[in-house]
């Protein structure tokens, strides 16, 4: 979804959005049942965990600890992810744009954490946000549990 400002060569040698510690689990994408498919299709003995957030029901992958750093369970290290680009999970296709809620508003916001992206023209950034807002809105939504509370540090570039 991102491909205009980031390029699958620069994903598959960073993976730093695949890789969480104990401040960012929270970053653990919501898998969805037409993910939960694709993830069982490779690892059939994948767990998940389930959770709650606003009454609304959701499934993240639960994840190993290995070195005070949780890898995702469908990180290849020398691939990248093994889900391939159209079975991604929704918040790893629009990574490193966030939806947040920030003062009462739905935004869509920029991760301070990848360093290419960091590297890009802001308006190229919000030129790619504004023309998938509407999907990423629409989504939100749909799902609102994969809202989540502003962080500081997080560049906000569309409001609804």
């Amino acid at each position: 979804m991102l491909s205009k400002i980031l390029s699958k060569e620069d994903c598959s040698k960073c993976k730093i959005c695949c890789e969480f510690d104990d401040n960012d689990l929270w970053e653990n994408p919501i898998i969805y049942d037409d993910c939960t498919e694709s993830v069982l299709k490779i690892n059939p003995s994948q767990e998940f965990t389930q959770t709650e957030l606003n009454g609304n029901k959701y499934k993240v992958l639960k994840l190993k600890k290995e070195n005070n750093i949780y890898p995702c369970a469908m990180l290849d290290r020398e691939k990248g992810c093994m889900l391939g680009s159209e079975n991604k999970p929704f918040d790893c296709k629009i990574w490193p744009l966030r939806v947040m809620k920030k003062n009462g508003k739905t935004v869509i916001a920029l991760s301070p954490v990848c360093p290419v992206v960091s590297e890009k023209p802001i308006d190229e950034i919000m030129s790619v946000a504004h023309e998938l807002s509407d999907i990423i809105f629409s989504q939100a939504s749909l799902h609102p549990e994969m809202i989540k509370d502003y962080i500081d540090g997080y560049k906000v570039l569309i409001e609804k």
